[in-house]
């Protein structure tokens, strides 16, 4: 893997985790997991952005994955399109409270989704706070540093395009040393 680490103006940073892929390397998946544990604990709320189905996934996975996905949020969480042109074109937000499971959907959500981000709200922030706050800033926040700068969060993981790097959006006083 390679590891990209960029300073904004301010206090953000972001980290471009690159040659990643979780579609056929099992050590990929581990890391993520891994990164995922260590970003979250048992019982946060964890507040997602979708985009679209992925194209990179054969259709005959994607849908098991639907399936299997839509009825986690439906029976634990709540899931919310924001914009729905059909089933496979739409953006869409959710949340689900972090247990042992949450790392094992998050590889299912990457695979099944072309555009997935994900962080631990701050500052009490509630979901349909959350869904306002989009409503009125819009949702394209490529590098998540928008959602950082409005204290949303303190981290934003970011499903890179093309699904070959991760992206983790930080506050800089996170210490990353401790998470990757």
């Amino acid at each position: 893997m390679i590891y990209r680490n960029i300073k904004t103006n301010g206090n953000l940073s972001i980290l471009n985790i690159g040659e990643f892929d979780i579609y056929h390397e099992s050590n990929d998946r581990v890391y993520l997991r891994s990164v995922i544990n260590k970003l979250f604990s048992i019982g946060d709320e964890v507040f997602f952005f979708f985009r679209r189905e992925e194209d990179l996934t054969e259709d005959s996975e994607l849908r098991i994955l639907r399936e299997k996905i839509f009825k986690k949020f439906e029976n634990e969480g709540k899931f919310e399109y924001l914009f729905k042109v059909d089933q496979r074109q739409f953006d869409a937000i959710a949340v689900i409270q972090f247990d042992f499971s949450t790392p094992n959907l998050i590889i299912d959500l990457w695979k099944y989704f072309y555009a997935c981000s994900l962080f631990k709200p701050i500052n009490d922030l509630t979901f349909e706070e959350y869904k306002d706050y989009l409503e009125v800033n819009g949702v394209d926040d490529i590098n998540g540093l928008k959602k950082l700068w409005n204290r949303l969060s303190d981290f934003i993981l970011i499903k890179g395009l093309g699904a070959d790097h991760l992206i983790l959006s930080y506050v800089s006083d996170l210490k990353i040393e401790d998470v990757v």
